[in-house]
């Protein structure tokens, strides 16, 4: 046994203060293990409001800045489903490529309404990641491979398809003016185009509600009461924990693999529109890096790369804190470098914090320093 067992004078006696102490710090330890997400955006804000105050703190920034990071944020829902189940999924940025280009060119070259184009862009998201489900489950190559070959492949096939040239969405009449489809197509994202605007709404009064932000709220909000309310949410906690066991106890984990990869290629397509309404143009390397940002704010909101732990609540913080940090970032004039240094530093102290026993593991010795500090002199110099 490499355990040593302490003195008796280094004993704790049950009742004593310092046992207390203890027993109180180990209780609460999961509780500040899983609130390690909202710390966080605590200290974000906290941050963005000391140095930046109200140019950080008001409704037009706030919206401003979780418009901006929409897209991202629905696909961070999608790549979370896949890392449920132990997988990963780092094709859904050139996905979101490939559906705000067939977005675009519907509008511009089909005159179609926005009620066709957006789905239209999920199924040809969910097409890729039937794609990347079935390469995993009955090619049987690994996820991170399968979905960094469909990076590749749709990255090519959207660049083949518009000729390498961005598509602009502010189609305009022989006046000068947005078309009606243009116009319809510019609400989903555009820059100062809201919903329901002059209705009073909480948070955002009567200025209205950019859709981007309601569609990021929409999706992690169903997300959420899929993984907790349904029996596929319990499937896939259930393939992530373990597979054997979950096939043992009649869950058909081939069917719930290709269904998460599924489900996050359409969030991706469905993310694609938003995102050259955004932009105001669609981009044949629109969606680059983006699958980096999903992923992080997935562990930063606490899911585990290791399958079976994480929700899409925790999901939706950790894209809150990477939205308000890159805008404390840009008010105090950080550069771009400084930004993606800060944010691979979060994302790796995210991964150290979530290690089974790693708090335990500072409560201890911190425990036993208080022990030490604590026993009297005269016995300390014995």
């Amino acid at each position: 046994m490499t355990d040593t067992i302490p003195a008796a004078d280094e004993r704790e006696e049950p009742g004593s203060p310092l046992s207390r102490l203890r027993s109180r710090l180990i209780r609460a330890l999961p509780y500040l293990g899983a609130a390690q997400g909202y710390i966080g955006l605590l200290l974000v804000i906290a941050v963005g409001i000391v140095t930046k105050g109200q140019y950080f703190w008001n409704q037009t920034n706030l919206t401003n800045a979780i418009s901006a990071f929409a897209s991202r944020g629905i696909l961070a829902v999608g790549v979370t489903l896949v890392i449920l189940t132990a997988g990963i999924d780092l094709s859904v940025g050139s996905v979101l490529g490939i559906g705000s280009m067939t977005a675009a060119m519907l509008l511009v070259h089909h005159d179609l309404s926005p009620w066709l184009i957006v789905p239209a862009s999920a199924l040809v998201g969910a097409f890729f990641g039937l794609c990347n489900g079935l390469g995993t489950t009955v090619l049987r190559i690994q996820s991170f491979v399968m979905t960094l070959a469909m990076l590749s492949v749709v990255r090519g096939l959207d660049r083949q398809i518009s000729g390498n040239v961005a598509v602009g969405t502010a189609v305009s009449d022989p006046s000068g003016h947005l078309t009606p489809r243009a116009e319809q197509f510019a609400l989903l994202g555009t820059p100062g185009y809201t919903l329901f605007k002059g209705t009073w709404l909480p948070l955002f009064g009567t200025g209205g509600i950019a859709y981007p932000v309601l569609a990021f709220v929409a999706v992690c909000v169903v997300g959420q009461l899929v993984l907790a309310k349904t029996r596929f949410g319990r499937h896939i906690y259930a393939v992530g924990g373990n597979p054997t066991a979950a096939r043992l106890s009649g869950v058909n984990v081939t069917l719930v693999v290709v269904a998460v990869f599924t489900l996050s290629g359409m969030l991706a397509g469905f993310a694609g529109p938003i995102d050259a309404a955004y932009s105001a143009s669609a981009d044949p390397l629109a969606g680059t890096g983006y699958e980096l940002d999903a992923i992080a704010a997935a562990v930063i909101g606490g899911a585990s790369l290791a399958g079976g732990r994480g929700t899409i609540t925790g999901t939706f913080v950790g894209a809150l804190i990477l939205t308000l940090l890159d805008n404390v970032l840009g008010l105090n004039a950080i550069s771009t470098n400084a930004q993606l240094i800060i944010k691979g530093l979060i994302v790796v102290v995210a991964v150290v914090l979530q290690r089974p026993g790693f708090f335990r593991a500072v409560v201890d010795p911190a425990v036993r320093w208080w022990r030490q500090r604590s026993r009297p002199k005269a016995r300390r110099d014995q």
